[in-house]
């Protein structure tokens, strides 16, 4: 019996996987389940979309009368053997009986919802980002500067303008009164920003992308910390280096052009030198790299290793000129990078799918619809959208 309620229970698991309904600790329980044997697979294939189908052919081919008639006929004879101790084979047909009644009910119930919400690409419309962006000023103020248009502010001696996209600072001939201030600009899923520093270097920021810096530059060094990526344009100055900091990874430059991808769930910075001379550093071990133009150095977060090699610069400097370029990139690196503009949440189904290379130069002002069509073909897979514009990627 005990055999029975573990099945049950897992079964139950799985059920709410599906609906999105685990507590952390049912999440917990769940990762180990999937680790054991081959139940990582078996979970797959339950709760893999596309497998519908099949199940509704599974569900047809069985008499439920005669498996029920025959379930009672073996519990009966269960029952009258010396103790009532049921055989390892009733128990697993028990077993199997309640994992299908459970989580079949639940994915059918599931499906039926979610499939009739699926519209194809032909029949979505998905807007591009926007220009838009939070400033958190350093009395914790944060101002939406999208509400903020054409508007002034100060930040201690610093004069602020917000205009059209762009928010510039501007010491002027103002005298720093000694007090350094730390502003952040926080760029969310679906947005991009320009910022013109307080030296006069101009970044341009990606969705998703968060740049820390103090208010103006202080002492024997310029430094600003990023998270998501960024293209800097470093107004020269060889008494100042300007320091970018990604975790552990530092990028120090006197004056270049350069685009640093520093997403914490890719597991690597990625920095392409555009103009210039860089220094990519690990800042603890200090191992490093120096780039020329047209190279690139990726940062392994988990090893601390630093690899350089010569690239063609377009594809990872493209998004600032309005382009999506790919070049023999995996179906799961290009959905990572557009759907942080688009900010929709996607689903590759199958590991196959996942790793099919695409290459390609796709506009990022146009709705997604047409990107999406332009993969359906290319690819040859099938694209439906649901719920808050969810992406479902299958065969």
């Amino acid at each position: 019996m005990e055999d029975i309620n573990k099945q049950i229970n897992h079964s139950k698991l799985l059920v709410g996987k599906v609906f999105d309904s685990l507590t952390n600790e049912q999440k917990e329980v769940f990762q180990e389940w999937e680790q054991q044997g081959n139940n990582k697979e078996i979970a797959d294939d339950i709760l893999n979309a596309y497998s519908f189908m099949e199940w509704q052919e599974k569900l047809k081919a069985i008499d439920t009368t005669e498996e029920w008639a025959s379930f009672l006929e073996n519990m009966e004879s269960a029952s009258e053997k010396p103790g009532k101790v049921l055989r390892l084979k009733t128990i697993k047909r028990m077993s199997a009986a309640a994992a299908v009644l459970v989580v079949g009910f639940a994915v059918f119930t599931f499906f039926k919802i979610t499939n009739s919400n699926l519209k194809s690409v032909e029949d979505s419309s998905i807007a591009p980002g926007t220009t838009h962006a939070e400033l958190v000023l350093s009395t914790g103020e944060v101002v939406d500067l999208q509400q903020s248009q054409d508007s002034k502010m100060q930040e201690g001696t610093v004069a602020l303008e917000n205009v059209k996209g762009v928010l510039q600072y501007n010491t002027g001939s103002s005298k720093h009164d000694g007090n350094v201030k730390t502003n952040t600009l926080k760029v969310p899923r679906g947005g991009e920003y320009q910022i013109v520093l307080s030296d006069g270097t101009k970044v341009w920021l990606n969705s998703d992308t968060e740049l820390t810096y103090t208010v103006p530059f202080v002492g024997s060094e310029r430094r600003v910390a990023l998270e998501g990526e960024a293209y800097f344009d470093v107004t020269p100055n060889k008494e100042l280096p300007f320091i970018v900091t990604s975790g552990t990874q530092e990028v120090q430059v006197l004056g270049t052009e350069f685009n640093v991808s520093a997403y914490t769930e890719d597991n690597h910075i990625i920095t392409t030198l555009v103009e210039g001379k860089v220094k990519v550093e690990e800042k603890y071990s200090h191992s490093n790299e120096f780039l020329s133009p047209n190279q690139q150095a990726n940062f392994d977060i988990n090893t601390k290793s630093i690899v350089k090699k010569d690239v063609d610069v377009y594809p990872y400097v493209a998004w600032k000129e309005g382009r999506f370029v790919f070049h023999n990139v995996t179906l799961e690196e290009l959905f990572s990078k557009i759907s942080k503009w688009y900010n929709v949440d996607y689903q590759i189904e199958g590991e196959k799918l996942k790793v099919l290379k695409f290459t390609g130069d796709l506009p990022r002002y146009n709705d997604m619809s047409g990107i999406l069509k332009i993969i359906e073909a290319e690819m040859s897979v099938n694209i439906q959208i649901g719920h808050n514009n969810k992406v479902y990627v299958s065969e």
